[in-house]
């Protein structure tokens, strides 16, 4: 792994990370809110192992990125993608595949909205175009669901009090969690526990401001413009980002391809990261193959 810094024009050090050779196609991987790149070991490794550059980075304030002010900074989705931007302009990549998971698919989104050519390939994994609680839940309960967001941001004594408690009895949250369907019972529980952590320990104004703005942001717009190569993986159980917004959005991207994965829920990369895994390969070689055929007929 290669570390790397970079001081956003609003001030925030942003720390990214660079797996694999350093001359090989790049893979992105936005994650989601509050994980780092060992959230997503289990896709970066095949990925890594099959000649491709992986580059992830921590979310401004979360990780090791550190913002000025945490607690008024920009954390929309929009400056989660300059920031991913700038750090290619910084590393001199004209062109990457992004792979977004959870939050990391509206960041993506944006992404394409601000620099569609450079963005090569967009995989969408277990994600939604925006507005994630008004549309995977009946109206009354999201706002419900936003309102408990906007109370833990006025006390964020509760929100770190339930993390620490998962931190101390990983088992005990896992069953837990596993049985709310939150996240499968055949899933990694070791990543699972490193993505726990991570959201542990991320200031929690800082994480709930950031899940506001993930929840009013809407990229629906963006869809029918998508002229690059385009997955939607969704998962049967994934009660977060349901099968019927990851269709909806493959119907809406022009020649988008479909997978779901059989009792996939939120976490399913970790629950049948194989199955995933053959999907990501074979999409990531088929993006780079047409894009040398391009360049070799140009």
């Amino acid at each position: 792994m290669v570390p790397g810094h970079l001081v956003t024009d609003d001030g925030v050090q942003l720390l990214f990370q660079s797996f694999g050779p350093p001359q090989g196609p790049v893979v992105v991987f936005a994650n989601g809110i509050g994980v780092r790149y060992p959230g997503v070991v289990r896709q970066m490794v095949p990925l890594r192992e099959a000649g491709f550059r992986v580059v992830c980075w921590d979310y401004r304030g979360m990780g090791h990125s550190v913002m000025p002010d945490p607690l008024t900074g920009d954390v929309s989705m929009q400056r989660h993608a300059r920031d991913i931007l700038a750090i290619l302009e910084h590393l001199e990549i004209t062109s990457a595949i992004f792979i977004g998971w959870s939050m990391g698919v509206q960041v993506s989104l944006e992404a394409i909205r601000l620099q569609p050519d450079r963005v090569g390939g967009f995989v969408a994994l277990l994600g939604t175009y925006g507005r994630p609680f008004q549309t995977a839940f009946p109206a009354p309960v999201a706002r419900g669901i936003e309102g408990f967001f906007g109370f833990l941001n006025r006390n964020p004594a509760l929100a770190q009090g339930a993390l620490d408690l998962a931190v101390a009895l990983p088992g005990l949250a896992f069953r837990v969690l596993s049985r709310a369907l939150f996240v499968g019972s055949d899933a990694d529980p070791e990543v699972f526990d490193a993505n726990v952590r991570s959201v542990a320990g991320v200031e929690k104004r800082l994480y709930t401001r950031t899940l506001l703005a993930l929840a009013g942001h809407d990229a629906s717009d963006v869809l029918p413009l998508v002229r690059c190569p385009a997955l939607i993986i969704a998962g049967e159980r994934d009660h977060l980002t349901p099968p019927a917004v990851a269709m909806h959005m493959a119907s809406t991207i022009p020649n988008a391809a479909y997978e779901e994965i059989k009792r996939g829920t939120h976490f399913a990369m970790i629950e049948q990261p194989e199955l995933i895994n053959s999907w990501l390969l074979q999409f990531a070689r088929q993006v780079y193959r047409r894009e040398d055929a391009a360049g070799q007929s140009g």
